[in-house]
């Protein structure tokens, strides 16, 4: 039997599947919280120790070789997904030189010595992206302009990547990237397939820094002996370009081209395929393969947002009976509530974090209050309802809705929850049908591991 490894490396844990080629079946999942936080860095710093990730990687990839020796099981390649957005630089050696600045963090909000932040700066020479996707503080680009204008980037500097290509090319032997994951970074353009060369120069980067760009999921080479040594693989194992894990949980959750994947975790997006590169309203676009693309809703408006709801709860009734209910009392009581009961014209816009889309001071409103309907079932019936919403308002402003004939679904919040499953099912007016793995990113990055070595 053969196998191929799927490695996810999130923002608090690294998750890696072991997935059968023949029936493309879990035989093994091994999952560990990061433990390469650096804790004590400046406010809005967010940063991991990329030598404690990589050991963390080997270990986790160890575990999984042993798992499949137990069961005469031969790992015939890798593929990896991960946080977006991020990244570091290394020398030639592809050592580190600088920590891994995460998507979360916040220095690009600095004020420079124009009076404008960084990343006003540079959304400058991004208006006319149209993907959407825009410039960020968090961006690789936004954080290596922040480092070059602090004088900050060391002389061994040789090459730029994000956090699970640096582990890939550690794999590899080589810089290399995936053009998910350079668009990602901000200096992309996945339609032309080529750098945003106007930008770059804006931020200070050097051509020199570029890696090597590849279609996601193509066979790149074998794996570095002594890396094979150091994770108790074969030498002959297949190393796949990666790609990122947005787009790594849509092929996870094995969504058909015809189906829109609808994703709750701790927030929320509807996403799918299209021919069409241009971003509408509420939505973002991002490289799938072969000049395919993933139409994105992102929302913030996903678990969280019935997280937040069960905490006003469990605060009411502490205040009125001194009884501590836990979080997960809380939320089967909800889940009880939403099952029974309707919305019954109450309104929430859960958006209590604010969107992606809108102004920048929007945050949740509830509307449609009358003497009748309020109640905490129709509380939570109306918040359940305004989280299906918020990811298909822009699906339908695309009217591309024609076009698909069924829903995917996937993420913790949706599979626990059978209410929410049935306002998405109402809301698209499609049928639901639930992927089978629970780690859909990983999935996903072992999935690019099937492509023959060709």
């Amino acid at each position: 039997m053969n196998a191929v490894v799927g490695i996810d490396i999130g923002s608090s844990a690294i998750k890696a599947m072991l997935l059968g080629v023949e029936e493309r079946n879990t035989l093994a999942i091994e999952s560990q919280p990061l433990r390469s936080r650096i804790e004590g860095t400046p406010p809005g710093h967010f940063e991991e120790n990329p030598r404690i990730l990589r050991e963390q990687f080997f270990e986790i990839v160890r575990l999984l070789s042993a798992a499949s020796k137990k069961r005469n099981v031969c790992i015939e390649g890798i593929g990896f997904t991960g946080q977006m957005h991020g990244g570091l630089l290394v020398d030639s050696a592809l050592e580190p030189v600088t920590h891994c600045i995460t998507w979360q963090d916040k220095r690009g909000d600095e004020i420079s010595e124009s009076g404008k932040s960084y990343v006003e700066e540079l959304e400058a020479f991004a208006a006319f992206d149209a993907t959407g996707v825009g410039i960020k503080t968090g961006f690789l680009v936004t954080s290596l302009s922040w480092l070059n204008r602090k004088n900050a980037i060391a002389r061994k500097a040789v090459h730029l990547l994000g956090m699970y290509d640096w582990l890939m090319s550690v794999c590899l032997g080589r810089a290399m990237t995936d053009l998910s994951s350079a668009a990602a970074w901000g200096i992309f353009d996945p339609s032309l397939r080529s750098w945003k060369w106007e930008l770059l120069r804006a931020a200070g980067i050097s051509e020199s820094f570029l890696p090597e760009v590849a279609e996601p999921g193509a066979f790149l080479g074998t794996i570095d002996p002594a890396v094979a040594q150091q994770c108790d693989l074969d030498t002959n194992v297949r190393i796949h370009a990666s790609i990122g894990d947005t787009q790594a949980a849509y092929l996870g959750s094995e969504c058909a081209s015809d189906e829109v994947l609808v994703n709750f975790g701790t927030g929320s997006q509807s996403l799918w395929e299209t021919a069409r590169h241009t971003a509408t309203q509420g939505t973002d676009i991002r490289y799938l393969r072969e000049r395919r693309f993933l139409a994105c809703a992102p929302t913030l408006a996903g678990g969280e947002a019935y997280l937040l709801t069960a905490k006003f709860f469990q605060e009411i009734v502490r205040e009125c009976s001194g009884v501590e209910l836990s979080r997960g009392e809380t939320l089967r009581m909800m889940d009880r509530l939403a099952e029974k009961g309707e919305a019954q014209g109450l309104r929430i816009d859960p958006i209590f974090q604010g969107s992606k889309f809108r102004d920048v001071a929007d945050r949740a409103s509830i509307s449609g209050i009358g003497a009748s309907n309020f109640h905490p079932s129709n509380v939570v019936c109306a918040l359940i309802e305004g989280m299906a919403e918020e990811i298909a308002w822009p699906f339908f402003a695309r009217q591309e809705a024609r076009a698909f004939h069924g829903l995917r679904g996937g993420g913790s919040a949706l599979r626990k929850n059978r209410a929410l499953q049935d306002a998405v099912e109402r809301r698209f007016g499609l049928p639901l049908h639930m992927g089978r793995f629970d780690e859909e990113a990983a999935a996903g990055a072992a999935m690019l591991a099937l492509t023959p070595s060709v």
